[in-house]
Order: C-alpha cells, then sequence, then structure tokens
C-alpha cells in the first residue's frame, strides 16, 4: 500500500510511523515539515511577511511550507492513503488539495481540540476518518478514540535506577504543578532529577532542578527514563488524552505519577503501577515508592504498540 505520513514531528515520534509502515511492507514516506525550512532573501521581506501576518493574515513562511508539501505530492504520485498529525496548522484549502492525491485522506489528533482549534476543519468534513486520543474530544465531536502508542522498544533496566522520579517539561502552564510536586518530593526526601527547557529560566527555580534551553533527545530522555523508577506526568491546561510520558513508562516497566485522571479507565491501569495526584492537593502515599512494579500482561501490552496503532489507523 502506498502511504504518505505528513506532520511537523517536532519530538520524532512519527518519523518511528514511516520507519514501521516501512517494515510492515508499505510504500511509505514521510513530509516532515519541521525540517523544511523558508529562508527570507533579506530583511526587508522579513518585514514585508511581520506586515502581511499583522494586516492581511497572509503568511508567506505557511504558504511556503504548503507549497513544498503539494510539491512532494506532485513529484510521488497518487497514494492509497495520507495521514496528517495535527492538522490545524496546515489551511483548508491546502488539505483540499493534497486529498486529491489519494483516495483515503486521515487525520490523528495528539493534542485536545480545546488546545488546538480543529473545530472548522472537522465540521467542513474535508478528511475520510478522523482519530483522536482524547477520549472527551472523541465523544463530544463524534471522532473514532486512538489512544498515543509505545514508540520505544521494550526494555527492561539492567543497573539499578539512580533516582526515583524523573520529570523533563517544557515551562509552560504546567510548571507550577511541577515545582509543587517537586517540592514534595524534597520535603520528603525523595530524589529526583527534574529538567525543565525553555527559553528563559523561570523565577523561583528550585536548586534541586536543572534548567536548560536545549530540548533533549529522544535517546537522551530514554536513558533518563531507564535511570529512575518513576516517570512523573503533568497535564497541561485542556488535554485529557494520555501523553508519551504513559506509554514510555509501560515500555520501560516504569511506574507513574499523574495528574491525568483518565488513565484510570485503561486496561494497563494497576494502582501499584500508577498514582493519581491532584495537583491541588499534592500528597503522595510513600508505599508508592517502596513497591516493585507490576508487569501488565502481554496481551494488553500489544493493545498499545506502534504495529497495532497503525493497524487500527488502515482499517477499513
Amino acid at each position: 500500500m502506498k502511504i504518505c505520513l505528513i506532520s511537523f514531528d517536532n519530538w520524532g515520534y512519527d518519523e518511528k510511523i514511516t520507519h514501521e509502515l516501512i517494515k510492515m511492507e508499505h510504500e511509505a514516506f514521510h513530509i516532515k515539515l519541521s525540517d523544511y525550512k523558508y529562508n527570507y532573501k533579506n530583511t526587508g521581506k522579513r518585514i514585508i511577511n511581520f506586515l502581511n501576518k499583522i494586516i492581511f493574515q497572509k503568511n508567506i513562511k505557511k504558504i511556503k511550507t504548503e507549497e513544498f508539501i503539494l510539491s512532494v505530492l506532485r513529484n510521488k504520485g497518487l497514494q492509497d492513503k495520507i495521514i496528517v498529525i495535527n492538522p490545524e496548522r496546515i489551511s483548508k484549502n491546502c488539505h483540499l488539495r493534497i486529498k486529491s492525491y489519494s483516495s483515503s485522506y486521515i487525520a490523528y489528533l495528539y493534542d485536545s481540540i480545546d488546545r488546538y482549534d480543529n473545530k472548522k476543519l472537522i465540521i467542513d468534513n474535508i478528511f475520510d476518518k478522523v482519530f483522536t486520543f482524547d477520549k472527551k474530544d472523541a465523544h463530544d465531536y463524534n471522532l473514532l478514540f486512538l489512544s498515543n502508542y509505545i514508540h520505544l522498544n521494550k526494555k527492561v533496566a539492567k543497573n539499578k535506577p539512580q533516582h526515583k522520579v524523573l520529570s523533563i517539561t517544557s515551562i509552560d502552564d504546567r510548571y507550577p504543578t511541577i515545582n509543587n510536586i517537586i517540592g514534595h518530593l524534597d520535603h520528603n526526601k525523595i530524589s529526583h532529577e527534574t529538567i525543565f527547557f525553555g527559553k528563559r529560566r523561570p523565577h523561583k527555580l528550585k536548586k534541586s532542578v536543572t534548567f536548560t534551553k536545549e530540548k533533549l533527545s529522544q535517546s537522551q530522555i530514554q536513558e533518563k527514563a531507564e535511570n529512575s523508577e518513576i516517570i512523573l506526568d503533568v497535564l497541561r491546561e485542556n488535554q485529557n488524552g494520555l501523553s508519551f510520558r504513559i506509554f514510555d513508562a509501560l515500555a520501560l516497566d516504569k511506574k507513574i505519577i499523574t495528574t491525568n485522571d483518565s488513565v484510570i479507565e485503561y486496561d494497563f491501569y494497576n494502582p501499584n503501577n500508577i498514582f493519581v495526584i491532584d495537583k491541588n492537593k499534592i500528597e503522595i502515599p510513600k508505599d508508592f515508592f517502596n513497591t516493585e512494579y507490576q508487569k501488565i500482561p502481554n496481551t494488553i501490552y500489544e493493545k498499545y504498540t506502534l504495529n497495532s496503532w497503525i493497524k487500527n489507523i488502515l482499517k477499513e
């Protein structure tokens, strides 16, 4: 089957979808928009683009990106399926032109609609199928539910982890909650590795955490996760679906502390492995840090692999 995947893929998750598709013997390729760079010819062009965005709502960088997508499709020809991830950053007109290159145009949302407004694209029935990782959005907008997936190879740490808890997060609306949780861990002398990244160092940064302006690579994050017993997962505002941190923990046999109470609805939920924390009342039982991880059955684990995710996406 000829399959095209279109996404920005800032974290490198989506590239693994293409690799898995090829392993499954599909003829697949990835239009990775984060790799496409539009360079202004001079400062004047940059200023003109800024004014166009403000006055005419016209963004030359977005226009050139969409032209790039269409040029690749013209070169590759008709596809059996085209899958676009988080489609809100592409205009309706471009989506319609992309759709003309395939008999099946599929969207997958791994951000909640309240965070990135896809309502107009969904209402206009541009896509043949729309999947979402958010159960609430699936119910509210009559979409197909499909959680995120395990993108890591299953691996059990050989050495004893150095830290109890790992948290790697951008500086955003989660910062105050994570800071409060870290305060609780410090007060109870629970070891942790906490890394915040962003453009500016935040105020009141605790001495026990690290700040960097550079995002960590997938391999760096995995190495740090393997060196911890528990992964901290704090939701962004207006998000309900399960983040990739949950699935990283499943792959690496790690416990989870999360603010996402929807996790209890999933068949892999085990209170021994997953503690749902109330961000307004930070309390974590000491026993949670001392009990061993309990492995989940392989039949459940397999449901959340990337291979299973792809089969669900491609299912007629």
